[in-house]
């Protein structure tokens, strides 16, 4: 750095220069491959979060729904209820006279 020189009483005396600007905190960006970079980034992100709400789907719907289903089928009369709606006529494959000669309970 330079010295300023001597203070000499004229008012138009020279004043000092201002000191050089300190070099920047921040490095300077990398602006080759910037448009791939940034595209691999959102990439990544867009995957990260479909598994994310896949995994959420599966554990938050998927499987509450297969357990109804299950507990459903486990539970269900089918034969009776098919029996019940075949001799209502609901079945048009099912004949009704078939249907007077095996009633149960009777």
């Amino acid at each position: 750095m330079a010295s300023c020189p001597p203070k000499t009483p004229d008012p138009c005396a020279q004043i000092c220069p201002p000191p050089p600007p300190k070099p920047p905190c921040h490095p300077k960006p990398v602006m080759r491959g910037l448009h791939w970079a940034q595209t691999q980034s959102i990439i990544f992100q867009a995957l990260f979060c479909s598994c994310c709400a896949g995994a959420c789907v599966y554990f938050f719907l998927g499987r509450p729904r297969r357990a109804a289903y299950k507990e459903y089928y486990a539970r269900g009369e089918f034969e009776d209820w098919a029996d019940e709606m075949a001799r209502k006529g609901l079945f048009q494959a099912v004949p009704k006279e078939i249907l007077k000669d095996n009633v149960p309970g009777k």
